[in-house]
């Protein structure tokens, strides 16, 4: 998250929402010498590339408005931007800035809040949001998934003169308790099937490569 400090000098803040849909990863502050005029929050959407995304909602809400007066909300251009005028205060004692701004919706997006005009001087926001990015799940352990996957079946005698049962064969597993299943694990399909003396499985094409879970 890029923040610039002096946000935080007049009391803007950031609400995460942690399992919201946009995250907040920018947040800077024109003074009035560089907003040349100008009294905007101006946003920027990203895709997950960190390309602009056109025709997202973006929202400019404020501490004690009207609840039949709806909150200022604008769709985001080719650029992936959008922009709303302010006009409300900000006491930089009391650090009250009334604005705060969101994308979708608040459950969904990190919230900046607490803008306004410090002491009525025009200032920009410029606030950018992106998709919130997701940890992939841990790899899962191939011989505890395949016994997971067996588990779930009734076990009992199935014919069948198929690879793995060549193989419980030759091995001294005994009698099948299953029909052949298979079973996606990190992407990877494998087949597998339950003996009485052990679980047979092995990678889809790779039958030089049979392994057992004894029971």
């Amino acid at each position: 998250m890029q923040w610039d400090d002096r946000l935080t000098n007049l009391g803007v803040n950031l609400k995460a929402t942690a399992d919201g849909a946009w995250s907040a990863t920018a947040a800077q502050y024109q003074d009035e010498q560089e907003a040349q005029g100008q009294h905007h929050i101006w946003f920027t959407v990203l895709d997950e590339n960190n390309k602009p995304k056109p025709n997202v909602r973006v929202f400019v809400d404020w501490v004690g408005r009207d609840k039949d007066d709806p909150p200022t909300q604008r769709l985001t251009d080719k650029n992936g931007r959008a922009n709303v005028d302010i006009y409300a205060n900000l006491d930089i004692n009391k650090k009250n800035g009334p604005y705060f701004a969101y994308v979708e919706s608040q459950d969904q997006s990190d919230v900046v809040r607490g803008m306004g005009l410090p002491e009525h001087h025009h200032v920009n926001f410029l606030l950018t949001f992106a998709p919130r990015a997701t940890t992939p799940p841990p790899p899962q352990d191939v011989p505890t998934a395949i016994l997971e996957k067996a588990k779930s079946v009734p076990w009992m005698p199935v014919n069948n003169g198929a690879a793995l049962w060549n193989f419980a064969k030759a091995n001294g597993l005994q009698d099948q308790q299953t029909d052949e299943m298979t079973v996606t694990i990190n992407g990877e399909d494998y087949l597998l099937q339950v003996f009485n003396l052990g679980i047979v499985y092995a990678k889809v094409g790779d039958w030089g490569n049979i392994k057992v879970i004894r029971k």
